[in-house]
């Protein structure tokens, strides 16, 4: 079978290229970068004119990442990027471990006090608290890529990293399997395309399996 590809709007080019830094001592955490790049998408998205969708939903972005005039989300790290990124991390409660900046599902969705003033957009999270992968959390995810051209944060690895997930993959295919005797098995390969939050480093197909899903709605 052939595969299937959804995008998020504006595809690769589109994507905010923001990195983590030291913050406190230690890395400021992989889910405030992810939230900041996913609102600096949905601003730049509102500020383009040509998404309808995203429109009406901008000021996500204010000058220098403060609560000011609107302005535009840069595509690149900026020291307003970084003022958006440190308001985040204090939200979602994102603490040092061996050096590492964590954050737990369960506190991410406070992301949603840095849209408080600034805008009416919608912020809505699911996860698994064990860090389990559940088919409900990745279509939540897929959902928004494909229905709605908008990326979703995920959670990859065992509670490891959250990227931004801006492209769904997938195909059915069928297997032959023999034990004693041979039969034809339905299979399903998925595959997510994550924006990692590296400055645009190691951004690729990931398995879509994820135990968290962050969305945003204008």
């Amino acid at each position: 079978m052939a595969w299937t590809f959804y995008w998020a709007r504006g595809g690769h080019g589109a994507q905010p290229l923001y990195n983590q830094f030291q913050h406190g001592g230690c890395a400021v955490g992989c889910g405030p970068v992810a939230w900041a790049m996913l609102f600096g998408w949905a601003d730049r998205q509102a500020e383009s004119g040509t998404n309808p969708y995203w429109a009406p939903r901008w000021g996500l972005y204010r000058r220098d990442g403060g609560r000011g005039p609107n302005d535009t989300a840069p595509l690149t790290m900026t020291e307003g990027v970084r003022n958006v990124i440190r308001e985040l991390h204090g939200q979602v409660g994102t603490f040092c471990l061996f050096g590492s900046g964590a954050t737990w599902p369960w506190e991410m969705p406070d992301a949603v006090e840095y849209l408080r003033g600034r805008t009416y957009t919608r912020l809505v999270a699911h996860w698994n608290s064990f860090g389990w992968h559940e088919d409900r959390l990745r279509n939540y995810a897929r959902n928004s890529i494909r229905d709605r051209g908008t990326p979703a944060v995920i959670g990859t690895g065992w509670l490891n990293h959250y990227p931004v997930a801006y492209g769904y993959a997938w195909q059915r295919r069928i297997v032959r399997r023999c034990f004693v005797f041979c039969w034809d098995e339905e299979v399903y390969d998925r595959w997510f395309y994550v924006n990692q939050g590296w400055g645009g480093a190691g951004n690729d197909w990931v398995e879509a399996g994820t135990w968290f899903a962050g969305e945003i709605y204008p």
